[in-house]
């Protein structure tokens, strides 16, 4: 003999099933695999003279501590004359010079997009 309760489960788990497949199978029809706009990025170039110490902070390869010898350096010596003049800040190499080449420029537009 069958158990009506266990008949009742076993039905509404088949509909609960079927609902969710169902759901899905439009869902997709509906939805899909739309995607939203295209994003463009635009990279700002950030000026080595008149940055602040957040500013800084953001660029690649640049923490907080380096951001902080930029701009003391800057105090103690003056502005920067060009982006390779960055190298004569402590923990500042020609390696991490070229990784901000794109990203930074002395006296520029900050809104200006790089060369």
């Amino acid at each position: 003999m069958v158990n009506p309760a266990r008949v009742r489960l076993l039905l509404a788990a088949w509909a609960c099933l079927v609902l969710g497949l169902s759901i899905r199978a439009f869902a997709r029809g509906l939805v899909g695999d739309r995607r939203g706009p295209e994003v463009t990025l635009q990279p700002v170039v950030v000026d080595l003279n008149a940055a602040s110490v957040a500013e800084l902070s953001l660029l690649p390869g640049i923490g907080r501590t380096r951001a902080e010898a930029i701009v003391l350096d800057r105090v103690r010596h003056g502005p920067f004359p060009s982006v390779e003049d960055l190298a004569r800040v402590d923990g500042i190499g020609a390696k991490t010079v070229e990784a901000l080449r794109e990203f930074v420029a002395c006296g520029a537009d900050p809104l200006a997009t790089p060369r």
